[in-house]
């Protein structure tokens, strides 16, 4: 073990020394405060230990470097209670072990050694927590926060299955089974290109990122791998014929990791209900190919759903939702193509499209408005790049006398979380024009409770699934309720989106939903049905809350 030292007081720096030889501890022994935070800089091998009489100079270390001192050696504060030497009865701080140097030497000795062993289990638990112990690969999820700095580039996902997986370690003993998985994630991690990511999800499925490639080096990439795992595995005294099915997406801008993994994941079922051994893509039903002309073709358009008060009395608002009607794919709903939008790239575009013909479908309605209703218009970061987004509707709000205090911009709480990092300026700019902006899909997928508050929302939008079991299901209820007290006390508008039944309807006005959309009010209408609407009853429209 390396201990380093400052000790004012040299009969216990002469006897820390004697002790640590005793022990068989190389101990180095710094003569100044600085010559201490030199040698925790320098030395070689990493301190295991760090002890002084002086609690300023730990603080200065705990201070100055605080990533070695949360996960680095333990800090240690020798002190005398019952004596008045300097620093003893200074705070020694969460990060900082204070040890009576007044006790015997074994004594000193075990309490120092219990420092060592204690920050060793908490820094390889903190390590369990991050990454598999055997193969010693990043959990999935632990690679997805590695792959967060690449947002906004081209990256590929593969997910791979090891084919039969159960039948090759059921008859294994512990042991053995251990020492198969390190050498599985050996014979992958060899096989993958210099460049990639390894991560692990299970003993039987692996996960490859390919950060910055074209989407066919990742199919190349996967059909590759495929080949190159049916060699064989040498394992203890034989060899193992190993076969994997490989499922893999790309994104052209890497803006959401659930939606490439669950994409991915998807197509490895599919390779290994085809049998196995092979690697398979999204499938789309061509709908990435028909997507690139779709714009020009005019196969886009938008209806409106009416969002209303829970009492269906008036009207409050409308969301904006795309439909593409392809001579090749049919009718499709979103849900159909925005992922593919998204992972291709085409959502900047896309995008521009639906908040063009928004405005100008919102610039007809003055004459139909006692006040202004909210549009909700779905966005992508995508079109915060270059600050697209904000010239986009400047212009409007320029050459068209357009009004943006009728824009309410849509996005999910984690990229409304990556414009507060990344396009704070922007953001703030179009809330200053009178933009609103609304936190879509709250329950379709895990909430950071504590960073939601970081987001300048006006609405909070409760997802259909939360609200197509919230009078069946506890737990719905419960996650309803809170959202809407969030609402309460914030300040802010709050809107139940798949509102189909009476009992829904009732659940939630007893939760103090305000504003509700779904069928039970109004199914998607046209532009021309809903200017109807707005011109048979133009009392129903009213501001927001």
């Amino acid at each position: 073990m390396n201990l380093c030292a400052y000790l004012e007081n040299q009969a216990l720096a002469e006897r820390l020394s004697l002790l640590a030889g005793k022990a068989g501890w190389s101990c180095t022994l710094s003569r100044t405060a600085d010559g201490l935070a030199a040698e925790l800089a320098n030395a070689y091998p990493a301190a295991d230990l760090v002890v002084s009489d002086h609690a300023p100079t730990l603080a200065r270390i705990a201070r100055e470097h605080p990533a070695a001192a949360m996960s680095g050696p333990p800090l240690v504060l020798l002190h005398d209670p019952s004596g008045s030497g300097p620093g003893e009865h200074a705070a020694s701080g969460p990060r900082v072990s204070p040890i009576s140097f007044s006790q015997s030497d074994e004594d000193l000795l075990q309490a120092l050694r219990t420092c060592v062993n204690a920050r060793r289990f908490r820094d390889r638990f903190a390590e369990l927590e991050r990454s598999d112990p055997i193969t010693r690969l990043p959990h999935h999820d632990e690679l997805f926060e590695l792959l967060a700095r690449e947002k906004g580039r081209s990256m590929g996902l593969l997910v791979m299955q090891i084919d039969h997986a159960a039948h090759l370690y059921n008859h294994l003993d512990p042991v053995s089974k251990t020492d198969l998985l390190a050498a599985i994630g050996e014979h992958i991690r060899t096989a993958i290109p210099e460049s990639a990511l390894l991560g692990f999800y299970d003993a039987a499925c692996f996960v490859v990122a390919l950060p910055h490639c074209q989407e066919a080096e990742v199919a190349a990439t996967a059909g590759e791998l495929v080949s190159a795992l049916r060699q064989p595995l040498r394992f203890k005294v034989g060899e193992l014929h190993l076969t994997v099915s490989i499922g893999f997406n790309h994104a052209a801008q890497f803006e959401d990791p659930q939606r490439l993994w669950t994409s991915a994941w998807r197509a490895m079922r599919a390779a290994v209900e085809s049998g196995g051994n092979r690697a398979r893509g999204p499938a789309d039903g061509g709908v990435s190919r028909r997507l690139r002309g779709a714009l020009e073709r005019d196969e886009f358009s938008l209806v409106l759903q009416p969002q209303m008060t829970i009492d269906g009395g008036r009207l409050t608002g409308a969301e904006a939702l795309l439909r593409w009607q392809g001579m090749e794919v049919g009718e499709l709903a979103p849900d159909h193509f925005i992922p593919v939008a998204e992972q291709r790239g085409h959502m900047a575009h896309l995008g521009d499209w639906v908040l063009d013909n928004a405005c100008r479908e919102a610039a007809t309605w003055f004459e139909h408005l006692l006040e202004p209703l909210r549009l909700g218009v779905n966005i992508s970061p995508q079109q915060f790049r270059g600050r697209a987004i904000v010239e986009r509707i400047g212009r409007y709000r320029s050459e068209h006398w357009f009004d943006p205090g009728l824009l309410e911009l849509e996005l999910s709480h984690e990229a409304m979380l990556a414009l507060v990092d990344d396009y704070r300026e922007q953001l703030y700019q179009l809330r200053d024009w009178g933009v609103r902006f609304a936190l879509d899909g709250l329950g379709s997928s895990l909430i950071d409770a504590a960073r939601l508050l970081r987001c300048p929302a006006d609405t909070l939008k409760i997802d259909r699934a939360v609200i197509s079991r919230v009078d069946v299901d506890p737990e719905a209820r419960e996650l309803a309720a809170q959202i809407c007290q969030l609402g309460e006390r914030f300040d802010v508008r709050v809107v139940a989106v798949g509102v189909e039944r009476d009992a829904q309807q009732r659940v939630l006005n007893e939760l103090g939903c305000s504003d509700v959309q779904g069928f039970l009010y109004s199914p998607p209408v046209s532009l021309r049905e809903f200017r109807a609407l707005l011109a048979q009853a133009p009392a129903l429209a009213t501001a927001g809350h």
